[in-house]
């Protein structure tokens, strides 16, 4: 038994009166909680266009005996129909369809709602609202019972997969986990029309499950799938924390999917209360990625280092390197997406960690960059279990393989003494879009470590004894062999 068939059977059981559920499939919804429902169970269903129908059996009879009327269209408005429902029989059920735009838009149906949860309790009758997410108002915050129908998990995909091709009248090839595990992140109804379209005489196109479900994914507001080509193979340098991302996306409860948030400290700024975020929505935030973390045991690290140092490059090679996807979670996106307010947020947030969790079945990797992790709230930072990496300016033989990287035709250097991995890249391409040596292209160079010299050096003082170097075993220590602690101002010895 799901999760949510067992909420939805307590809730049931006990005669709850005002149920909300948070679905993809509104459609599929409704024939789960059908089946779950005993049998002869009286069932109405409402949307803004059709008004309220009866359906099945039972439904129908029932309203035929209450109308006298055979027809089995009734009330156009809500209001009415919530109604007309104190007149059903006992046990009762109601759905009503996109409640989150009913709700929002008239106060008078939010209090016709709160009317019948009393008499509703009473006859064991049900109201059932669905929608893809709901923001219930004030005053019915505390009187519904909101589910979360997570998205299909891949045994439930396969069965899809499975039933599309017996109706098609063909044979699913030895294909049918990798097609279901292509579905992963999308609704049943998605991925039965993907299922559909992806048959050949040759079997199951998974590229055509692929693209599919790339749309999908990049149709929720704030993630992507990222399309980049990056490995590891392809990154100069930072050999300790590609030896231990190899070791585990190979090892132990790997992930099946990367979770990418890029500058995750500004996302996050104010989530401690400091004053940057008025709105709220950053505490939002940072309650629900704790929450979500905590609830699924999500793991994760951090990955801190000055400007153009190989952090997000790196983030993004992960999935590559073990072939799963890699979801790029762009917070100041959901902020747009959600109007900027608390409410939407929350909402935008939760949409967006639920196909995280459907893609990932369960098991996901956060990867975040910072700049300047100071920023970001000790709570968050222990969720990210895996640890703090720190990636410093390469020194003389990581430059040295950068160039190794990107050169077709090895040839002599400039004075590239404190400089990142992407500006080596841009020297590279300044000198092929100019025709020109990379001595003259460095020309064109201002590194980081001369632009910020203090930031820079700041980032390695709070780095040095506290995070792992990403370049070498064992934690960070600055290359003049000593910093200064900002705490205590004492001297910290390499």
């Amino acid at each position: 038994m799901t999760g949510i068939e067992s909420q939805f059977r307590a809730a049931r059981r006990v005669s709850t009166p005002l149920v909300a559920i948070q679905t993809a499939d509104p459609q599929a919804t409704m024939a789960s909680c059908c089946t779950w429902m005993n049998g002869d169970t009286a069932i109405l269903v409402w949307d803004i266009v059709r008004g309220t129908r009866a359906l099945g059996a039972a439904g129908a009879a029932a309203w035929s005996e209450i109308s006298g009327e055979v027809e089995t269209v009734g009330p156009a408005g809500l209001i009415d129909t919530l109604i007309f429902l104190g007149k059903m029989p006992d046990r009762t059920a109601l759905f009503v369809l996109n409640a989150h735009r009913i709700l929002a838009d008239d106060p008078a149906i939010s209090q016709a709602v709160w009317n019948v949860r009393d008499p509703s309790k009473a006859q064991g009758r049900m109201v059932i609202l669905l929608a893809p997410t709901i923001d219930l108002p004030a005053e019915l915050d505390q009187d519904v019972l909101v589910m979360d129908e997570p998205l299909p998990d891949v045994q439930a995909l396969s069965e899809i997969v499975r039933q599309s091709h017996q109706d098609a009248g063909l044979e699913p090839d030895g294909r049918l986990e990798s097609a279901a595990e292509a579905l992963t992140g999308l609704s049943a109804f998605a991925a039965d029309q993907a299922s559909a379209m992806s048959m050949t005489p040759d079997g199951v196109d998974l590229e055509m499950l692929w693209d599919k479900k790339r749309q999908m994914i990049d149709a929720t507001p704030g993630l992507t799938i990222w399309r980049g080509a990056e490995s590891y193979d392809r990154i100069g340098g930072a050999e300790n924390i590609k030896g231990f991302l190899r070791r585990i996306l190979a090892g132990k409860r790997a992930p099946r999917a990367i979770v990418f948030i890029d500058e995750i400290e500004k996302a996050m700024a104010g989530a401690s209360g400091g004053g940057n975020d008025s709105s709220g929505v950053s505490q939002d935030y940072l309650g629900v990625m704790l929450e979500y973390m905590q609830d699924t045991q999500a793991t994760g690290m951090i990955f801190v280092g000055p400007p153009g140092a190989a952090k997000s490059v790196m983030a993004k090679a992960a999935g590559n390197e073990a072939g799963i996807p890699t979801l790029k979670l762009d917070l100041g996106g959901l902020k747009a997406a959600g109007g900027g307010l608390v409410g939407g947020a929350e909402r935008t947030i939760r949409a967006a960690l639920k196909v995280v969790t459907a893609v990932g079945a369960g098991e996901v990797m956060f990867i975040a960059t910072s700049n300047k992790i100071t920023n970001l709230p000790p709570a968050l930072r222990r969720r990210f279990s895996l640890g703090t990496y720190y990636f410093d300016l390469p020194d003389a033989d990581e430059r040295a393989a950068i160039w190794n990287v990107y050169e077709d035709t090895p040839g002599d250097h400039p004075d590239d003494d404190g400089w990142t991995g992407a500006e080596i890249e841009k020297c590279l391409d300044i000198s092929d879009r100019m025709g020109c040596t990379l001595e003259m292209a460095s020309e064109f160079i201002v590194p980081v470590s001369r632009v910020d010299p203090e930031g820079v050096q700041a980032l390695q003082r709070q780095a040095h004894g506290r995070y792992i170097s990403a370049s070498h075993p064992g934690v960070y220590r600055m290359p003049d062999a000593q910093a200064t602690a900002p705490a205590t101002g004492r001297l910290l010895n390499k």
